[in-house]
């Protein structure tokens, strides 16, 4: 009986895990569905119709090829293979190092952008707004299969363990209805009450730190930050925190990289800091605009591009250090605005720094 059920609980939860990803598998997709996250993400190098003119990608040594005429060089590839290249960046498949990857873009969003992209070939790709046929997903002797991001893996561990502590639980209850003393459910009860919920702490609280880290996270439930998400992603932004999250520079923690300091005490810091702001967001006693309690350090900046190649091309950079160091001058005081966000009675115009 004891094998019986411990096969059971085990096919239950490898079940689970491996069919969790594929939940949402579909076989067509919408181009149309992705012309948001193109603009957001993708426009800055590829220019907003494929032209290769974004402000980004006119700058780059190897410029973006023009879709618009011949289909540039994205006629040359399958669709399986700019899947692959959107997904895990040139450098991985052998193109462009300036393309990157976009491990948090979700299998649909990656195939409707597969499909955006072909619309906007001169002449040769889907019309936006009819619908792509996915092609068939490469198989493990194919291509690398994405297995997805430890945040991914943490959020299907926690549902599976879950999911195995109450099958342990009616086991318990059904099988050794009224034997709850025997040897068997007192397995079945230190597995689902003692062994497995130490494994959950574990992991569910990895997931929940980890994903609170998020650009996503930040604007999800806090509707006051949604101004500041919405610059972040406008390409037309000439915000620091536009300009730091387009170029990925810490891809999808934007924000907690740059406001949160160095090691524990600065992710300690960080989280409390957090907290004491969802409870004035909950008891309504926060304040707008929104401000920082204390300056923007001088280290928060430095503990990323201090040392860098673009950095260190400024002589002003150089000559300044010890001041910038000492927080003597703030980076801010030259570089801003931080977020350009519309001030309350003045919509839609630009924010100061806060």
């Amino acid at each position: 009986m004891i094998r019986w059920v411990t096969g059971a609980v085990a096919f239950l939860f490898i079940a689970g895990v491996a069919l969790l990803p594929h939940a949402s598998a579909q076989t067509k997709w919408d181009p149309q569905s992705a012309r948001e996250l193109y603009g957001a993400r993708c426009a800055v190098c590829h220019g907003a119709g494929g032209a290769g003119d974004g402000p980004v990608g006119l700058a780059l040594g190897a410029k973006p090829s023009n879709w618009k005429v011949g289909g540039g060089r994205l006629k040359d590839l399958s669709d399986q293979e700019i899947y692959e290249l959107i997904a895990r960046g040139g450098n991985a498949v052998g193109k462009s190092v300036a393309m990157p990857a976009h491990p948090d873009f979700s299998e649909a969003q990656l195939w409707n952008l597969v499909a955006y992209a072909r619309s906007l070939i001169g002449g040769a790709g889907v019309p936006v707004g009819q619908i792509a046929q996915a092609p068939k997903r490469a198989s493990p002797a194919e291509g690398t299969i994405r297995w997805g991001s430890a945040l991914d893996w943490s959020i299907a561990l926690t549902i599976g363990i879950s999911a195995v502590i109450l099958a342990c639980i009616l086991v318990s209850l059904i099988v050794y209805r009224g034997r709850q003393t025997e040897g068997g459910a007192l397995w079945l009860h230190l597995l689902s009450l003692g062994i497995f919920p130490l494994f959950l702490l574990a992991v569910s609280n990895f997931a929940v730190l980890e994903y609170a880290k998020e650009e996503r996270f930040c604007g999800a439930c806090h509707l006051t930050m949604k101004p500041y998400i919405d610059d972040m992603h406008d390409a037309k932004s000439r915000s620091m925190a536009a300009f730091h999250f387009q170029h990925r520079s810490s891809p999808d923690t934007e924000c907690y990289s740059c406001h949160a300091n160095y090691g524990v005490h600065g992710t300690f810091e960080a989280k409390m800091t957090g907290l004491r702001d969802v409870y004035r967001y909950v008891t309504r006693t926060y304040h707008l605009p929104l401000k920082m309690r204390v300056p923007f350090e001088n280290a928060l900046c430095l503990k990323c591009h201090s040392g860098a190649k673009r950095y260190i091309a400024h002589d002003i950079h150089l000559k300044l250090s010890d001041f910038l160091g000492a927080e003597q001058i703030k980076c801010a005081g030259c570089h801003k605005p931080a977020h350009a966000i519309p001030q309350p009675g003045r919509a839609g115009g630009p924010g100061e720094v806060v």
